[in-house]
């Protein structure tokens, strides 16, 4: 409610007389082509939810399409490891497809261990010192971890790899490596 409260204050023009607002809706799914063509069994990834098998992809997408609800489709392409490709942008913040494509690209928090939901998306080398805002420089991770990186004594790199690879060394020590999810 309170989302349909900010739309409807941000976006008035989307409201109507008659009924309730057209609110947009966006639900982001990574499957690959194949799948979403039907030349191949497999799942995609519904960003915030998880797996969904391939024929139900399918069907959910025609079901909409023959309802006249609007849909946009964004490529990202994978290499050959699975790894999506990168985008750069010149800002401090994620923010607009940069911002899209680090949630699709990480899908979780990306400290080790962790798998907690996504609410930041974080500077691995810290844009203070000199680190670039680029999907090369970004993770996607829950609030305690970037905040627990940017705690004396933490750092970040990220390293070469046939995925995203980032490294974090704790203040004792201890060295964590995380890849970006390649399925």
């Amino acid at each position: 409610m309170a989302d349909t409260l900010v739309q409807r204050v941000l976006a008035p023009h989307l409201a109507t007389t008659t009924g309730p607002a057209e609110l947009p809706l966006v639900i982001h799914v990574v499957v690959p082509d194949a799948v979403l063509l039907g030349d191949e069994d497999g799942s995609g990834e519904v960003e915030g939810y998880g797996p969904v098998p391939g024929d139900l992809l399918r069907e959910w997408i025609a079901s909409h399409a023959e309802q006249g609800v609007a849909d946009w489709v964004t490529r990202l392409y994978q290499s050959k490891t699975g790894e999506l490709v990168a985008m750069e942008k010149g800002g401090r913040y994620f923010n607009g497809k940069l911002a899209e494509f680090l949630r699709l690209r990480d899908r979780r928090c990306r400290t080790k261990w962790c798998g907690a939901p996504i609410r930041h998306l974080d500077h691995i080398e810290d844009h203070a010192t000199g680190g670039p805002t680029s999907a090369a420089n970004g993770q996607a991770t829950c609030e305690e971890c970037n905040y627990n990186k940017q705690a004396l004594g933490w750092t970040a790199q990220p390293r070469p790899g046939p995925v995203h690879t980032v490294e974090t060394t704790t203040p004792t020590g201890h060295r964590y490596v995380s890849r970006a999810p390649t399925d």
